[in-house]
């Protein structure tokens, strides 16, 4: 037993080499921000759904109005964020 717990501590530093310790670098574009301006009907440009955390907003197909949920009674409406964005056309 006490050859096989030391053969692991010799055989497992070995293994970590520091090129496999190394994070991975990836490109995450930036957040454009939402102007002031954005109301919760006309609601992001570019989003296809989108969110107070009371009232839950779709953009209508082909230019329609966007259609919204009810806001509850005791709701505290925070910063509208997307949830949905529309699929890119490349």
């Amino acid at each position: 037993m006490r050859r096989l717990v030391l053969m692991f501590a010799l055989v497992t530093p070995s293994t970590l080499t520091p090129a496999s310790l190394l994070a991975a670098e990836l490109e995450i574009p930036l957040r454009r921000p939402v102007s002031e301006n954005v109301s919760m009907q006309k609601g992001p440009p570019n989003c296809v759904r989108w969110t107070d955390e009371c009232v839950n907003c779709s953009r209508g197909a082909d230019g329609e109005a966007p259609v919204c949920s009810n806001i509850g009674f005791a709701c505290q409406p925070k910063a509208i964020r997307c949830v949905g964005s529309e699929p890119s056309t490349k």
